[in-house]
């Protein structure tokens, strides 16, 4: 199994062998004096009631210097015709990972992602109508010029990138307020929310309100998912190479300038950013014509954080 980490985008490889573990634990006995192999003849996987698993990701990219969120339309119940994060139930013999990307796939065309990672794990007793339903989020991101490979399949009525953005309203030291918008300007199609964060203690409590100017929902719990995603990748494009994994891999100092300021929500001074950013930086010796002019292009150095002057 691969598993894929934001702040220097490396790779680890489990190279731990299941078996080698298993053979361990079969020369161990418990307190009755069995062995693995008998105690798992004796099992009851019927003594306790078992929830059903889902799987649903949140797929991110840049365009035309927007930040864009991935959605598909729900076919069937429950919240049919309501828009939601691409996802589905995990079969009984698939890892998390193989059903997340399958089920993306399935309902939206979009696969060979490079990049995904685990965000959070929801189970309300209540948040589906059907059974007792708990799903892993996934996050993941993907260059523009792969938007025009999605197409909706499976149950998903409609697969859709809508622009999304969070402005603030209001702050305090008790509470902040702040409007999450999900549109999609050739559609006509706009949810808002009122996002609330609470202080309580040493932690935060968010809660979520569908505005009136909406003409559209989300489905379920979804928006509970999309702005902790939107939170989090806020919080690390400042501090990891994040963002460059929605951008193509030769880049300008402008696109990725464009891209830091659409996931911020506001625009930065461009001669710090620039002697920030170099840091994380490759030079190609490339230029690509930006309206006349030669921009130069780089390259992320995943590299950047083991640098000797980072230490």
């Amino acid at each position: 199994m691969v598993f894929f980490i934001d702040t220097s985008c490396t790779v680890y490889y489990d190279v731990y062998s299941q078996n080698d573990y298993n053979k361990t634990m079969d020369k161990k006995l418990n307190e009755e004096g069995q062995d693995l192999e008998t105690f798992l003849q004796n099992y009851d996987a019927g003594r306790w009631p078992r929830p059903s698993c889902t799987v649903d990701m949140i797929l991110f990219t840049v365009d035309q210097s927007r930040l864009k969120l991935l959605l598909i339309r729900r076919r069937n119940h429950p919240w049919i015709g309501d828009w939601a994060m691409p996802g589905g139930f995990v079969n009984i013999d698939e890892d998390l990972d193989d059903a997340a990307l399958r089920e993306l796939k399935e309902e939206t065309s979009m696969d060979d992602l490079l990049y995904f990672h685990q965000l959070y794990t929801f189970g309300n007793v209540d948040r589906d109508p059907r059974t007792r339903v708990i799903t892993t989020v996934y996050v993941s991101m993907t260059p523009a010029e792969n938007i025009k490979r999605t197409q909706a399949g499976d149950d998903a009525g409609d697969a859709l990138w809508f622009t999304i953005a969070k402005q603030p309203l209001s702050a305090n030291e008790q509470e902040r307020r702040s409007v999450l918008s999900i549109c999609s300007e050739e559609r006509g199609i706009r949810m808002e929310y009122e996002i609330t964060d609470y202080a309580k203690g040493n932690h935060v409590i968010t809660r979520s309100r569908l505005l009136d100017t909406s003409n559209a929902c989300l489905a379920a719990d979804h928006i509970k998912a999309v702005n902790m995603a939107l939170d989090q990748l806020r919080n690390r494009s400042s501090l990891t190479g994040i963002i460059f994994n929605l951008l193509p891999r030769e880049v300008t100092l402008r696109e990725i300038q464009d891209a830091y300021e659409s996931i911020r929500g506001h625009k930065l001074d461009t001669g710090n950013f620039r002697r920030d950013i170099r840091r994380m930086l490759v030079p190609t010796g490339k230029t690509r014509k930006v309206r006349g002019r030669n921009a130069a292009l780089y390259t992320f150095n995943p590299l950047f954080e083991n640098l000797e002057e980072n230490l």
